[in-house]
């Protein structure tokens, strides 16, 4: 029997975001730690009960988090940030720049044009999964 992924804590995304304020400016904060948890917490309901892969699992971590605007600032920064380190840890390598091709994927979400079911497969053809 397999080991499931290394999950990210609600820890390590805090110190994404915050890296990400470093580099890029932004107010720091949450809105509402409990949104920030829950799209945390979403990566593990979609392996546990979605039978998700990697890619589906990043891209609740992206998509999640993203949706939730639980930062004052950088949300969708943290949420790219997310995703890739996720796939990293679980040994998908990310070593394209991908940070580009996520943000317009996360502005597409934003208006409703892209699920998290649709991220997930646009990983997939990214990053040669599928």
């Amino acid at each position: 029997m397999s080991e499931g992924p290394v999950f990210l804590t609600a820890t390590q995304v805090e110190a994404f975001h915050a890296l990400a304020l470093e580099l890029h400016g932004g107010s720091e904060g949450l809105r509402e730690r409990s949104l920030f948890e829950s799209a945390v917490a979403q990566a593990q309901n979609v392996y546990w009960y979605g039978h998700g892969d990697l890619y589906d699992i990043a891209a609740a971590y992206c998509f999640h988090l993203a949706q939730a605007q639980a930062f004052l600032d950088g949300n969708k920064r943290t949420a790219v940030a997310a995703a890739l380190t996720f796939l990293k840890l679980n040994g998908i390598n990310t070593g394209i720049n991908l940070t580009a091709p996520l943000y317009r994927a996360l502005i597409e979400i934003a208006k409703h044009r892209l699920d998290r079911d649709g991220l997930a497969q646009r990983l997939r053809e990214l990053l040669g999964g599928g």
